[in-house]
């Protein structure tokens, strides 16, 4: 059986709890007319069923639902702005985090900044970060700004987590070593260097995500992030942090 979208609709609807059929109508903003063959059709199906004027998911139906919810995730990802997803390096994103892509369903795209602020600091990212309180990022690629820009909130007490790949941390090491040598002084902050390859670049605090993915050929996308304030898409990548926390070595001094 296919399911129509507003077949789909109605079983993820249900998924929450039994409904009647004045709140499935309001809930698609359709008459009965319309809404009641929909039921009717999942009803024959075995996948929804009605006791009185109330209306929830079979045992078939709710097998159906647990399978269509990651499906209509991974659409909401990828469907709302498929040509950024189309034109970048989606495959740098470790496979078990890949699986779990879903979980950034309600994502949005930063604003590209102004021809004269092409390499600065993204606003949103900025004005998202002052209102954080822990800050946990990964940096595969040098820019100037992002140590001196952490080490002011290390030293606003905020802590502040950093893996850097080996390049970048060699490179650091040579023009900003007396900023680093600094930084591991203060209890709040904590340095890691990881020596496999990492493509990606992002940042995740208490109150959101946000990705930065090279383009298909492998350069770098300075115009554009995956922004996300869902506590699933914090999750997500609070725990893609731990992974590569957990392949990274921790350094305490230069």
């Amino acid at each position: 059986m296919v399911l129509s979208e507003k077949r789909k609709e109605i079983l993820l609807f249900l998924k929450e709890s039994p409904k009647t059929i004045l709140e499935i109508k309001e809930f698609l903003n359709l008459s009965s007319v319309a809404v009641l063959p929909q039921l009717k059709k999942l009803r024959e199906n075995s996948l929804v069923i009605k006791k009185g004027e109330v209306y929830s998911l079979s045992p078939l139906g709710i097998a159906i639902v647990g399978r269509l919810q990651p499906m209509v995730d991974l659409l909401k990802v990828f469907g709302s702005e498929y040509s950024y997803w189309e034109n970048h390096a989606i495959d740098c994103i470790p496979a078990p985090f890949m699986g779990r892509i879903g979980e950034l369903s309600n994502c949005t795209l930063s604003q590209p900044p102004d021809k004269t602020r092409l390499f600065d600091l993204h606003i949103e990212c900025v004005e998202n970060v002052e209102k954080s309180n822990k800050i946990s990022c990964i940096f595969s690629f040098f820019h100037p700004s992002y140590l001196s820009f952490y080490t002011d909130f290390i030293k606003m007490e905020k802590e502040v987590s950093i893996i850097v790949t080996s390049h970048v941390y060699e490179r650091i090491k040579r023009e900003f070593e007396d900023i680093l040598r600094k930084s591991f002084k203060f209890g709040n902050a904590s340095f890691y260097v990881c020596s496999r390859e990492i493509e990606l670049s992002y940042l995740v605090t208490d109150t959101f995500l946000s990705l930065t993915l090279p383009f298909s050929d492998g350069s770098f996308d300075y115009q554009r992030d995956v922004l996300c304030f869902d506590p699933a898409a914090l999750k997500w990548g609070e725990d893609l942090f731990a992974y590569y926390r957990d392949i990274s070595n921790k350094i305490t001094d230069v």
